[in-house]
């Protein structure tokens, strides 16, 4: 036990003479690090500090103001344009399906049917009872005119055949919706049930697309940008699924208003592909190029000092006196190297666009190239 104790102890001691060790060759690294911060902040502040009668050296460029398409991005899922949910308008047991997913049909093909057996007894009881109600009517308006009923038991007999009548209409109507047709030439996306399952009226049986009108994307712009967007703007379309090929599209819809759930206004772009069939569902990058274009001013992206919730700080030179005037604008978009911005900005302007970290608003400027400007 004493031995223990020993070795235990010497541990100890060789631990902490380790840790001495490594302190003393870390600590002229820690000072180096220090001193080199201290040395950069110098150089930062030896420029910011100078005395406002001191002229700060910076670069300007005249504020551009162009007509220029601003290309619009977003994603969505590619889908047939006109999708429609085929369904039976009676409840009932499926007999058959004659179709299955991905299959082609054309008009007025037979999809599925319902067992008619209930709804052919429903069918001839209404036949039924119009004949009886009928013949009742022939004979009352014979009576009627014999002067042997009254008008009232005639028009009672007229009202019991409208009746029976409209109820024969509903069941041929019926019996006509227990079998679900193609409206359209196209495809079948999806089955979602199987035979010999009951429906109720209105369930989903199919969903189908039609070839007629082609396939579309869907997006969701912003307030910004659906105020660029109409009806016919040329755009582009890529495909993760198809790498290096681009398809060809236009806008074909524009919402009026925004969906309740994302807050966005939805834009249709059909996609102008003939030789190949696109999938429904597909992700599809989009970019559309507005036929219409704001006049806007463009700045150097250097020229930004600071930039919060879409406003940004910049600074015009005051070319009689030499100051720098700091102003704010709001960003639109950034293109390239270059910014898009709305504000209290001319023409003729002249914005600084190197050496705005050392300006304040009125610092005295002198106005250097960019070449002599990293010597300064």
């Amino acid at each position: 036990m004493k031995n223990l104790y020993i070795s235990k102890k010497n541990a100890c001691s060789i631990f902490k003479l380790a840790l001495l060790s490594a302190l003393i060759l870390i600590k002229p690294l820690l000072i180096d690090i220090k001193a080199a911060d201290i040395s950069n902040q110098n150089s930062l502040l030896s420029v910011a500090s100078k005395p406002l009668t001191d002229a700060i050296a910076v670069t300007v460029v005249n504020v551009k103001q162009e007509r220029r398409n601003q290309i619009i991005r977003n994603s969505g899922r590619i889908s047939y344009k006109n999708e429609m949910h085929l369904s039976f308008k009676t409840a009932g047991l499926l007999k058959q399906i004659k179709v299955e997913e991905g299959d082609e049909v054309i008009q007025n093909q037979i999809l599925a049917m319902l067992d008619l057996e209930e709804i052919d007894a429903q069918q001839k009881r209404a036949a039924s009872n119009f004949d009886k109600v009928s013949a009742d009517l022939n004979r009352f308006i014979k009576l009627y005119d014999d002067e042997l009923v009254s008008l009232q038991v005639k028009q009672n007999s007229q009202s019991a055949f409208d009746a029976a009548q409209a109820e024969l209409q509903i069941a041929n109507f019926n019996k006509k919706l227990s079998v679900i047709r193609a409206p359209v030439n196209g495809r079948i996306l999806k089955r979602y049930v199987e035979s010999n399952e009951l429906l109720q009226p209105g369930q989903s049986v199919f969903l189908l697309a039609s070839h007629k009108q082609g396939t579309v994307v869907r997006i969701g712009l912003i307030d910004q940008d659906i105020v660029k967007v109409e009806v016919n703007d040329s755009a582009t379309i890529t495909l993760d699924a198809y790498p290096g090929r681009v398809f060809n599209g236009k806008v074909s819809e524009v919402a009026l208003s925004t969906e309740s759930t994302s807050g966005t206004f939805e834009v249709e772009v059909l996609i102008q592909s003939e030789q190949l069939a696109l999938r429904s569902g597909l992700i599809a990058r989009v970019e559309i190029t507005p036929a219409l274009s704001e006049l806007q001013f463009y700045i150097p992206i250097e020229s930004v000092f600071k930039a919060d919730n879409g406003m940004a700080t910049v600074f015009l030179l005051d070319e009689d006196k030499k100051l720098a005037k700091a102003i704010e604008v709001k960003i639109i978009a950034f293109v390239s190297n270059e910014v898009a911005v709305l504000g209290a900005l001319n023409p003729t302007d002249k914005i600084i666009k190197l050496g705005t970290p050392y300006l304040i608003d009125g610092r005295r400027v002198k106005v250097v190239t960019d070449s002599s400007f990293s010597r300064e």
